[in-house]
């Protein structure tokens, strides 16, 4: 039996990531943190602003991203996002960039719960990633 796993990461406009040697995915799940990996039951769920982590060939990729869909089964993990940035690749302009989203959520009148979750989750995740940069 395999030890490792597909993994695909999807925007609207194209695919972002796709490698079928993957030994674990962490993903932030709208419930709390996942670590996927072989034979991990069928899932699938909403994913909140935050780091995907993923070990592959004995070296780890991470990406941020705003919000998304995972969808794992047959050890298959398929992960549409709205955005996403390589972590190692975020310069100045993209932190700004993100900074001022943030800032849009979070002044957004009539949020649901849940919208102003997710926008407290975002603010931050950027100044998570602020910190590091």
């Amino acid at each position: 039996m395999s030890e490792t796993i597909q993994v695909d990461i999807v925007t609207p406009e194209k695919k972002i990531f796709s490698k079928d040697n993957v030994l674990s995915a962490n993903v932030p799940g709208i419930e709390g943190d996942l670590e996927i990996l072989s034979n991990h039951i069928p899932i699938i769920t909403f994913l909140k602003p935050g780091r995907i982590n993923i070990e592959v060939d004995g070296s780890k990729k991470s990406f941020f991203i705003s919000d998304g869909v995972l969808e794992f089964n047959s050890n298959v993990l398929t992960i549409l996002v709205s955005e996403i940035f390589d972590t190692m690749a975020i310069d100045s302009t993209t932190l700004d960039y993100l900074r001022n989203k943030s800032k849009e959520k979070s002044q957004r009148r009539n949020q649901t719960d849940n919208e102003a979750y997710l926008s407290g989750r975002f603010e931050e995740e950027v100044s998570r990633l602020s910190s590091v940069k």
